[in-house]
Parts: C-alpha cells; sequence; structure tokens
C-alpha cells in the first residue's frame, strides 16, 4: 500500500490532499479578488482557507504558486464548460447561435462565482514574468479551441484570419477586455448584451474563402 492509498478516519490520504489542496485554490480566489493579491499575505490565506501554513507549503511552494492554481482552476472550468456548450450544440444551429452558445457558456462560468472574473482579469495582471508567460500559454490553449472548434461551425473551410494565433488574439482581446469593463460596471448587464456585443465581432475574425 502506498502512502497516498492509506486511510485516515475512513479516507485516503490523497483525498484528503486534493480536499486540502482545493480549499486553499478556493479561500485564494476569494481572498485575493476582495484585498488584492499584492495586499493577501500567506497568513491571510491560511486563515481564509483554516488551514495552517505547513499544510499550505505541503502543497505549494510559494503564495504564486497558488494563484497560479486558482487561476488554472477558473480557465478549466470555463474551458469545461466551453467544451460541454459544443458537444450539445444542436448540430443544424447557424454560425450566429453556434458563437453565442460558446461566448455564453465561457462568460456563464465566469460569472458562476463572483470572484471569478476578478481574478482572471484583474489579480493576474503583472504580478510577476512568470504569470505573464503563463497567461499567454492559456491564451494560446484557447486560440487553438477557437481555431479548431469554433471556426469549422461557420463552414468546412472556414478559419481564423490572421497569421499563427493573431486572429483568436483579437478575439480573446475582446472577450477580456469587455468582461474586465463589465466587471466593474454597477449595475452589471446581463451577459446576454455582453454575448450581443460579441458575437459579431467572432465571426468578422472568421475567414470562409
Amino acid at each position: 500500500m502506498t502512502i497516498a492509498q492509506r486511510q485516515y478516519g475512513g479516507r485516503a490520504v490523497s483525498e484528503r490532499k486534493a480536499e486540502r489542496r482545493l480549499r486553499f485554490i478556493v479561500a485564494a480566489t476569494r481572498i485575493f479578488a476582495e484585498r488584492g493579491y499584492a495586499d493577501c499575505s500567506l497568513a491571510d490565506v491560511c486563515a481564509a482557507a483554516a488551514l495552517s501554513k505547513r499544510q499550505f507549503y505541503e502543497e505549494f511552494e510559494t503564495r504564486e504558486d497558488l494563484l497560479v492554481a486558482a487561476y488554472d482552476r477558473v480557465q478549466d472550468e470555463a474551458a469545461t464548460a466551453v467544451t460541454k456548450a459544443l458537444t450539445t450544440l444542436d448540430p443544424t444551429a447557424d454560425a450566429r447561435t453556434a458563437v453565442a452558445a460558446v461566448l455564453g457558456a465561457y462568460l456563464k462560468s465566469m460569472n458562476s462565482d463572483p470572484h471569478r472574473a476578478n481574478l482572471a482579469y484583474i489579480q493576474v495582471v503583472g504580478v510577476s514574468e512568470r504569470m505573464e508567460q503563463h497567461r499567454r500559454t492559456r491564451r494560446r490553449s484557447w486560440a487553438r479551441l477557437l481555431d479548431l472548434s469554433v471556426a469549422p461551425m461557420v463552414g468546412p473551410t472556414a478559419r481564423l484570419r490572421g497569421p499563427g494565433d493573431l486572429g483568436a488574439s483579437v478575439l480573446i482581446g475582446a472577450v477580456n477586455g469587455l468582461a474586465h469593463e463589465w466587471l466593474m460596471t454597477d449595475p452589471r448587464p446581463p451577459i446576454e448584451e455582453l454575448v450581443d456585443l460579441l458575437v459579431p465581432i467572432a465571426l468578422s475574425l472568421i475567414a470562409t474563402d
């Protein structure tokens, strides 16, 4: 039996570690959004998670590692929502309906927790060169998803305009910029209004020739 398989209180060590890690991530998402990443100490994070510094260092090496993990959780769950929207889409849906479904799924995922958008669009920006490179890597993964899954919904030969990931970057920039402004607006307009603004931009970036 491995250490991860050992049972404590009827639960495997690996299960307890996963739960503890998630507690840190959920707490960090909230406290970083509420107070600002730069203004939160490790002690603040541990208090928010109701866990100790020793337990923190069993899961992460630095506070920035926790920020990366929280950011990845937000991005991963948004990607899951988009993938689900793609797989459940009516195959007879027109391009506008399809693109709206994808954008709506992404934005609704970001809005499912009031702290997610703040973390993804504000707290991670400019933290470090490492964080900026990680954000760029995540943007490239979104670009591949858009190119491989979204553009073909317009037509069998459809593709995103521009060399490399530039066309996708235009759309990602528009989505992130609009979502950032939406986050700062009080009261916030419904997500459907954001989707209505973004769909024409998305369609204009898809070439069919």
